[in-house]
């Protein structure tokens, strides 16, 4: 449905405001002539009362002239779009109605189709820039409804070691309104539901959610009184509540864990275990406290459920292997794997464990901890493409088993190093399927589309990556360049186009997408050795 547009026709002749008004079916446009005037004073009189989308106005006129009107409406930010008509005796108001931005200027006699094109184009700028504005409030509007969950994956990312740009984490705490975070030492704590599968194994699945959500709103609750803790739940019976402050003490998060785990009792009768990482002195190092966190409450095995465990309690020298290296060397094997490089995954695997061997305080448990917590990454990482682990490692069932009976560290250390080399294998036979899908559709595209302007934006938006990647590819899988292999394509083409004497060297160029014969001349010299009439002269000579 058009949208209907509101218009003013203002012209000191009644029969120029009436023909005006009658020559063209402004319904047929979408416009309704909602009111004439003979003045500047009843024009501005008409649209402060009646608010019109578009004023067709005459420049000379008693009172207040066309250009005045159109000055006070300008100066007033009335959202108006301005239609002067003047005789050619008046040009020189022409350069003032450039000035007021006028929408349009039309030349007495008024000519019907230019004056139904002019009114059209401006009715049409208006619809384009309301359906721009709705489609903004729109989206807007959508953003503002989705805000609390698009906060929770920031801040998830966060905690988990992605968002690493200093630029980008500025901007996002700006943007989610989490300011407090940038400043100040921070903790992080993880809390969990004890015993969790058979505490809701009774339950339907919405009822399931609607504990996660009544635990969810107990801690939000308690972290607002306490006005310096940020809390949210990233996955399902995992809660993560990040404490800031600006002093040098120790940050006062254990009263309000405590009360967080003693209100979860009082009101769901449920039992809430949490384990608290040591401080970081910026929240771009956030993640070694939530890693902390997440070892501290596996030690809820030997402290039993609905305590605080502490990342402290189990000594400063040990949790240091935890805090940097550890984790960036965990995090780095399994971007390796992803990108299927064995020599780095085999690296990193070394590193880790002999990191922990040269540390005397760690227990065989807390080595085999860390391997565990390796191997589900990995199995996280093939669940999040969609395969069954079983498909790459047929003898998933057992891999528990088989960790645990690794004795030695060096043992487990080569085991390792052969599971990952297996799903290492697996990733890069999936990186370079997928990259040589790519080349091959990059190739069609090129293949049809090389006498027009191929970008590399172009072709980034037509496979969905950008555009640094598909030049890395493209030159690994075939050693050349884009822009190579586009400029081969042409010249080829070329080739065959020059054997018909009838085209010219300029038609053949512009055939295979360029704009002047001498452009092209230079390129097909540098790729055959000689220009395109020398090439045609030696195809004739052969005939």
């Amino acid at each position: 449905m058009t949208m209907k547009l509101k218009m003013i026709i203002a012209d000191d002749e009644y029969n120029v405001r009436e023909g005006l008004k009658e020559v063209v079916a402004w319904d047929r446009l979408g416009i309704e002539v909602v009111a004439t005037a003979e003045d500047g004073i009843e024009l501005l009189e008409h649209c402060q009362a009646l608010k019109p989308d578009i004023v067709l106005t005459d420049i000379r006129m008693p009172e207040l002239d066309g250009l005045q009107v159109a000055d006070f409406l300008r100066s007033a930010g009335y959202p108006v779009r301005i239609i002067i008509i003047s005789g050619v005796q008046d040009f020189h108001y022409a350069k003032k109605a450039l000035h007021l931005q006028a929408d349009g200027y039309i030349l007495k006699p008024v000519g019907v189709e230019e004056l139904e094109q002019t009114v059209s184009e401006a009715a049409e700028s208006i619809r384009s820039q309301r359906r721009k504005e709705e489609q903004e409030l729109k989206l807007a509007q959508q953003l503002k409804e989705n805000l609390p969950a698009l906060r929770e994956r920031f801040l998830a990312e966060l905690v988990t070691g992605m968002v690493r740009n200093q630029t980008e984490l500025a901007d996002k705490l700006h943007f989610f309104g989490l300011m407090q975070l940038a400043e100040g030492r921070i903790v992080a704590a993880v809390l969990e539901i004890d015993n969790y599968e058979e505490a809701v194994q009774r339950f339907t699945e919405e009822n399931k959610q609607l504990i996660m959500f009544s635990v969810t709103n107990i801690l939000e609750e308690i972290a607002q009184r306490h006005r310096s803790c940020v809390v949210f739940s990233p996955r399902e019976n995992h809660f993560v509540a990040l404490f800031h402050s600006r002093e040098d003490n120790a940050l006062p998060h254990m009263d309000a864990i405590a009360l967080m785990l003693d209100s979860t009792s009082t009101y769901l009768k449920m039992s809430l275990s949490a384990g608290v990482g040591n401080p970081v002195e910026a929240i771009a190092e956030v993640q070694y406290s939530y890693q902390e966190a997440q070892t501290a409450l596996d030690y809820r095995f030997f402290t039993g459920h609905g305590t605080i465990v502490s990342i402290g309690d189990f000594g400063e020298r040990r949790m240091q292997i935890n805090s940097s290296r550890m984790y960036a060397e965990q995090n780095e094997l399994i971007h390796y794997m992803k990108l299927g490089k064995e020599e780095e995954v085999s690296r990193a695997i070394s590193s880790i464990f002999e990191q922990l061997g040269r540390e005397s305080n760690c227990s065989i448990s807390y080595v085999q901890s860390i391997a565990v917590e390796m191997v589900n990454q990995a199995y996280r990482s093939l669940h999040e493409l969609g395969e069954k682990v079983e498909n790459v490692l047929p003898g998933w069932p057992e891999i528990m088993a088989e960790l645990y009976s690794q004795h030695h560290l060096t043992d487990l250390i080569v085991w390792l190093q052969q599971l990952f080399r297996t799903m290492t294998r697996f990733f890069l036979q999936k990186n370079n399927q997928k990259n040589s899908r790519t080349i091959r559709k990059i190739k069609e595209i090129i293949a049809q589309h090389y006498m027009e302007n191929i970008t590399m934006s172009r072709l980034a938006e037509e496979v969905f990556m950008s555009p640094n990647y598909i030049s890395q590819i493209f030159r690994q899988e075939t050693g050349t360049t884009v822009t190579e292999y586009v400029t081969k394509v042409r010249m080829e083409a070329a080739k065959e186009l020059l054997k018909s004497p009838d085209l010219k060297i300029l038609q053949v160029a512009e055939m295979i997408g360029y704009e002047t014969a001498a452009y092209f001349s230079t390129v097909f010299k540098k790729y055959t050795g000689m220009y395109p009439q020398k090439y045609r002269s030696l195809l004739l000579d052969e005939e």
